[in-house]
This record gives C-alpha cells, structure tokens and sequence, in this order.
C-alpha cells in the first residue's frame, strides 16, 4: 500500500486522514509525539519510544495509558499494511478536541495519530563528509525532556540554518553551553572519551542517545555527561549529532570553523558502524519473515 495513516482507530490513505480544526493540537500544540525506525519490518527500540511517550504525557498532565490504548498493536499492524520493509512511524497525540478555550476541559478524548512513511537513508556522501551547523541561542521552554508538538523554535532554528546554506543548528544557553541540535541529541568526543550534555529537563532525552551510550560501552569507549560549552566544543577532536533520523552523523564545521580539520572523525565513524551492528541484531528478519520472502 505504502504511505498509510492512521487517526483513531482507522487506517487509510494519507491523503485523505483528516483531525478537527477544535482539536487542541492545532489550536494550541497541545500534544506529544514519537518518531520510530522499522528495519526489516521490525520497530527499533519500541519499547522506549513507548514509555517516553508515557512520560511526555505524564508531564503535561494528559491521561495516556498505552496499552490501553495499544498503541504497539496499532504500530505492528500500519507497518502490516503499509507493505514497507523500513519505515519512519511518526505517532501524534493531541489532548482531543473541544472548543478553543486555554483551561482544559474535562472529559477529553485523546487524537491519535500516526503515519507510517518509506525510511530513506542517508546518503554515503553525506554520512562520510558531515554536516555544517550554525549556533542560535535557546529561545525554547524549560522542559525540552517533554516530546512536545510545539516546535516553532525547532522550526524556525532549522529554516533559518537551511536558509544560510547550513544542515542545522544548535541550541546554545545565555551562559555558552551548547544544549543539543534542532532535532537530535550532540556530543563531542575529546581524547577518545565522549561527553554530551546532562540529560536533565532542558534537553531531550533521546531513544537513539540511550543506545548509542550501550553501544559505546559496549565496544569500550567511555561516555561522560557534562555541560558543553562551545569555546571548548570548537576544540574538540569531534563532534556529532544522533536521532532516529541520522542516527550517528559527523559535524563537520561549526559557525564556518572546521571540526578537526573539517572531517568525519574515527570515533564518529566507528560509533556509527556499532549502532548499524546493534540494529542488525534487533531486527533481523524473523523466520517466518524470511520464510514468506522465499
């Protein structure tokens, strides 16, 4: 079928999904949202994305039970029925309809909303030569760890760094610290030991960050949580940027300035093989997945 969506309780096809204009999400970006990988016709990290799903809606007081609800089910069977083998699921939850007024009412029934799209990787070019970032400074609210649908800052960020010929741009706080990028998670790596920023209530707490720590440890480089000040991120041997989207991609230049001569680094590139390897082994064709395809 391909591209296909979902909106409660039905599937159908993108063009013709639709929410009310009352929905609190439109008026007020009153809602949460995940985005999920499928490799191989199997959700990456399912699990996480589904209880920070929880703990976004739990921060801004939406009633959200996900099994109730069974949100995994209704993932498993859009992917079924979209016919794609990789896909990105996105999943919006909104806190449900009602005429505009800014104190909730009770009795709201939630809107969900899901699409499931083809997943394009990135291009060999663009994986081995990095990305160009610009700086803005952290215009957004308190509590990035909530998952939120109110991007204007996200948005207007990234336009703005598309617009001057960058990839993206990073967050940096009144007092210098760099927070993250416009929609992943950044680290720097300074004598083999890589740092990214604490994981408190002003940075998001990424799914693909988690697993990238297991990964590194796994394979003995050691991770540290610690503020990133951008003088002493310039300096640094590499920098580099995850998410469901890029998974592990290279900076190459900040603000114009080269990243260690402005290349892809080897810490970078042999992180971004041990996340492949660990996606490979999550999900790897079933037997009766590899039994069909014969």
């Amino acid at each position: 079928m391909g591209e296909l969506a979902y909106v409660n309780g039905t599937y159908c096809p993108i063009e013709e999904a639709v929410v009310s204009i009352e929905d609190r999400g439109f008026q007020f970006g009153d809602g949460i949202y995940e985005v999920i990988a499928v490799y191989n016709g199997r959700p990456f990290q399912l699990d996480g994305h589904l209880r920070r799903l929880e703990r976004s809606a739990e921060m801004i007081a939406l009633d959200l039970d996900v099994e109730a609800m069974r949100i995994e089910p209704i993932v498993i069977e859009g992917v079924r029925r979209s016919g794609l083998t990789d896909v990105y699921v996105y999943i919006q939850i909104t806190r449900g309809c009602a005429p505009r007024a800014h104190a909730v009412p009770e009795g709201l029934s939630p809107t969900v909303v899901m699409t499931f799209k083809p997943l394009v990787p990135l291009s060999i070019d663009v994986r081995e030569k990095g990305i160009a970032v610009m700086t803005t400074p952290d215009l957004r609210w308190r509590n990035c760890c909530v998952k939120a649908i109110t991007l204007l800052p996200n948005v207007l960020a990234k336009s703005e760094a598309v617009r001057r010929g960058y990839d993206d741009a990073l967050f940096v706080s009144d007092d210098g610290h760099v927070r993250e990028a416009t929609s992943g998670n950044v680290f720097t790596v300074r004598d083999s030991v890589i740092h990214t920023p604490p994981r408190d209530e002003r940075v998001l707490h990424g799914i693909t960050q988690g697993f990238i720590m297991a990964c590194a440890e796994a394979i003995g480089l050691r991770f540290v949580e610690t503020h990133l000040p951008l003088d002493e991120m310039m300096q640094a041997d590499e920098v580099f940027v995850s998410s469901t989207a890029v998974e592990v991609l290279g900076v190459r230049s900040i603000d114009d300035k080269p990243v260690a001569g402005g290349k892809v680094g080897p810490v970078t590139t042999r992180l971004h093989r041990a996340f492949q390897d660990g996606v490979r082994r999550n999900t790897a064709p079933s037997i009766q997945q590899k039994s069909a395809s014969a």
